[in-house]
């Protein structure tokens, strides 16, 4: 991986001169393989990774996972409910804490199993709202996982049925000479009806009129399921309060109060298992007022209901919420309270954004759809207070999610895992051809010193279930991809926010995560491709204990094309290179040297120490590895130099490599060299003519 000075270019000056300067390894680097950034920005080989229970593995334990597909961990309840949830093969386990191991989560009864798919289009998401874990793979219905371990669906997916209404109905004409009006059906008393007068100006009431009614699912998190159907159109004739005289004289019959009436609500559509309310709403009547149906009543529970409705129109609640069914969906992310999703299979272009604090209810009225064309949204990101969505070839800002305004055409996202926020404040994710970023506004390429790695050494087809993470000790950015030709996620790369360097950890890593807590660990859940059955379970990175042995690796760093001017015309004579080093394995490790562009080494040692000079202090011979607790002692490394003799005559370049197979550990701090300028004649005379051979 380049260096982070030359982003663009793979040589670097070196001027001549006894070794009077200094070079951080980052400063020089074109491939970092299996080191990573402290912060002294001196590079140190990874360690690890390691099983997240080193205790609980032993010999004829069986792996905890079959096909592992990601992991998140929240700190739930102002971090009290400490949450780890993997989904593996098809269900989501949860962590036990101190009791140990995972324990399989209780899925709703509606859904028997999630899909299990090898090389599904996204990969599985969570996010945190509202102290709840919403979780989603783009296949089955999306899920929320409370602190306490409950599964809940995330809002409602049907759409209640339209209940049936019973009211007064008018007499046939046969029986109109007998019978009042409204005196059929269900017509008991109540305050449902709106007062008037007849034609005559003088006779109080009942005006004929006509109402409708909707039923609407409340979940245990307070969502909204769509309204239902409009119900049966329910009537009241008119009707006019008349006193009658009977024949003692004396006025009897009905007041205006007496004629209004009550309708009978049937609710028969059983609610899903986690409605905990049905709402039942109705309009003001539409004859005489109409307007959007208004809250009748909430009914806790959900079965079927009958329910005597007598409420007068002017004392119905707050009006109903015009919401749609929750879709699949695959790919979201939270902003400003509100749930944001994307990617529906039936409106690949879709945005919808949910009401703030409840992530299950949608307004109908709030989606937007960036691309003019309806171009598939691969992800959605929340950055800087704005919220950005992605196609595969554009990024845009959706300003108050009403204005898609195109931040970068061309550029696009195709991995929604990848997005990431660096510690400077730069948005950064994985686009067709490699790693973007944007700051304040601004998208620039941020891989260009990798791009030979990205167009041919990394798989594209697979570039979609690329997933990363920040590690919070270095400050660096990890993306998890798959080498071209294969179909796992073995290729690990990391920036620093200058540079680019490498990884290959021997596990497929399916997904990763930051822990959210104080510990700040770097979790994985993997399969381990080393082992002959292949071991899946959840693994820390940059941790290592002897309960695991990771698998042996290569620890490279290669500098770039060195040289002594600016047109590499001078000829040089390399005598001594220094490598600052601090203590770290007591073992030896290899440098190569190469010359004019060829990576053909001239020069080769393998006896080059990693750790210092004894000089009697017994800090060499008093190592951990053999350190025991009560009369070992501990020091910090320090910071040494070996010389090595190079010897390159009359180079117009040269390079070199390092090299060491773990377990030695390598800790590099800085370069410095001896270099003059060959001194036979001017450096044109020595430019070879065009026959020269």
């Amino acid at each position: 991986m380049a260096g982070p000075s030359k982003q663009t270019a793979v040589e670097f000056i070196i001027p001549a001169g006894e070794a009077q300067v200094l070079f951080e390894p980052t400063l020089l680097a074109n491939k970092i393989q299996n080191f990573e950034l402290t912060a002294e920005r001196t590079l140190k080989s990874v360690v690890g990774p390691t099983y997240y229970e080193p205790k609980r593995i032993s010999g004829s334990s069986p792996s905890p996972f079959e096909e592992p597909h990601g992991i998140f961990h929240a700190g739930l309840l102002g971090g009290i409910a400490d949450t780890l949830i993997v989904r593996a093969d098809n269900y989501l386990y949860r962590h036990q804490g101190w009791e140990r191991g995972f324990s399989k989560l209780t899925l709703p009864s509606s859904i028997s199993s999630l899909v299990s798919e090898t090389r599904p289009l996204y990969p599985d998401h969570f996010v945190v709202l509202n102290d709840k874990i919403v979780w989603t793979n783009g296949i089955d219905r999306a899920l929320v996982i409370n602190h306490d371990g409950m599964v809940v669906p995330l809002g409602f997916a049907a759409v209640p049925g339209a209940p049936t209404v019973d009211g007064p109905q008018q007499p046939d004409a046969e029986n109109r000479r007998y019978l009042y009006p409204n005196a059929l059906g269900y017509s008991w008393g109540g305050e449902i009806g709106t007062i008037g007068d007849l034609l005559d100006g003088q006779t109080g009431a009942v005006l004929a009129g006509a109402w409708e009614y909707y039923v609407q699912w409340e979940d245990i998190f307070g969502n909204l399921s769509q309204p239902s159907a409009a119900s049966n159109l329910v009537n009241i004739s008119t009707i006019q309060a008349d006193p009658l005289i009977l024949t003692d004289g004396n006025e009897t019959g009905s007041e205006v109060t007496d004629l209004t009436r009550q309708f009978l609500v049937h609710l028969k559509a059983k609610a899903p298992e986690h409605a905990v309310a049905q709402r039942i709403y109705r309009t003001p009547d539409l004859k005489n007022q109409g307007g959007v149906p208004q809250l009748v009543t909430r009914l806790p529970g959900n079965s079927q209901v009958f329910f005597s409705d007598r409420k007068a129109d002017g004392y119905l609640g707050s009006p109903i919420s015009a919401t749609v069914a929750v879709p699949v969906f695959r790919t979201m992310c939270t902003h400003q309270g509100c749930l944001v999703i994307a990617n529906t299979p039936e409106d690949p272009g879709i945005v919808r954004q949910s009401e703030p604090g409840f992530p299950g209810t949608f307004s109908a009225a709030s989606f937007i759809y960036p691309d003019s064309g309806g171009a598939e949204v691969t992800a959605v990101a929340s950055h800087n207070g704005e919220l950005i969505a992605f196609t595969r070839n554009t990024t845009y800002l959706l300003k108050d999610f009403a204005f898609p305004v195109p931040l970068a055409q061309g550029i696009g996202c195709v991995a929604p895992r990848s997005i990431q926020a660096l510690p400077d404040g730069t948005l950064i994710w994985l686009a067709h051809d490699g790693f973007y970023g944007m700051n304040s506004g601004v998208v620039s390429q941020l891989s260009k010193s990798i791009q030979r790695t990205m167009r041919h050494y990394v798989s594209r087809s697979r570039a979609c279930m690329a997933v990363a993470a920040m590690n919070h000790e270095t400050g660096e950015y990890y993306c998890a991809l798959t080498p071209a030709g294969e179909n796992k996620n073995t290729l690990v790369l990391t920036f620093d926010g200058q540079g680019w360097k490498r990884q290959t950890l021997g596990l497929h890593l399916a997904d990763m995560c930051l822990t959210d807590d104080w510990r700040r660990m770097l979790l994985a859940v993997a399969t381990d491709t080393d082992t002959d059955d292949d071991w899946n379970d959840v693994f820390v990175l940059n941790r290592e204990t002897v309960a695991y042995a990771a698998r042996e690796r290569d620890i490279l760093y290669r500098s770039a094309w060195l040289r002594g001017d600016d047109t590499g015309l001078k000829l040089l004579n390399v005598r001594t290179m220094y490598i600052g080093l601090l203590d770290s394995y007591d073992d030896d490790f290899e440098i190569l040297f190469y010359r004019n562009g060829s990576y053909k080494a001239v020069v080769q040692m393998t006896d080059v120490k990693a750790v210092g000079p004894d000089d009697d202090s017994g800090l060499v011979t008093d190592i951990a590895g053999s350190a025991v607790i009560g009369t070992a002692t501990t020091h910090n490394p320090r910071l040494f130099y070996r010389q090595v003799p190079v010897g390159l005559q009359n180079v117009n370049s040269w390079a070199f490599e390092i090299r060491a197979k773990s377990p030695v550990r390598l800790h590099l701090a800085a370069f410095a060299f001896d270099v003059s300028i060959a001194s036979s004649g001017n450096a044109l005379s020595r430019i070879p003519r065009r026959g020269d051979t």
